[in-house]
């Protein structure tokens, strides 16, 4: 009868990563909000602010546009 136990060694080969309140979502650019790291090169820079740029002008044109839409079906 086996009553003993065996315990199996178990090898975790993953790095522990170092976690701060850096990484948390809407950290703004503390250590790479929004996409933009320190140290970034100008043109990565400038393509996420122009990306930044063009995802507000689209929300605000879709939002007047279906504003419109609303108001002339209601009238």
């Amino acid at each position: 009868m086996m009553s003993e136990k065996i315990t199996i060694p178990l090898l975790n080969k993953e790095t522990q990563k170092n976690e701060s309140a850096c990484t948390s979502c809407g950290s703004g650019g503390c250590c790479g909000g929004f996409g933009i790291k320190a140290g970034s090169e100008k043109d990565v820079v400038f393509r996420n602010i122009f990306l930044y740029v063009a995802m507000g002008l689209i929300i605000f044109t879709v939002a007047y546009i279906i504003t419109r839409i609303m108001a002339w079906a209601t009238a």
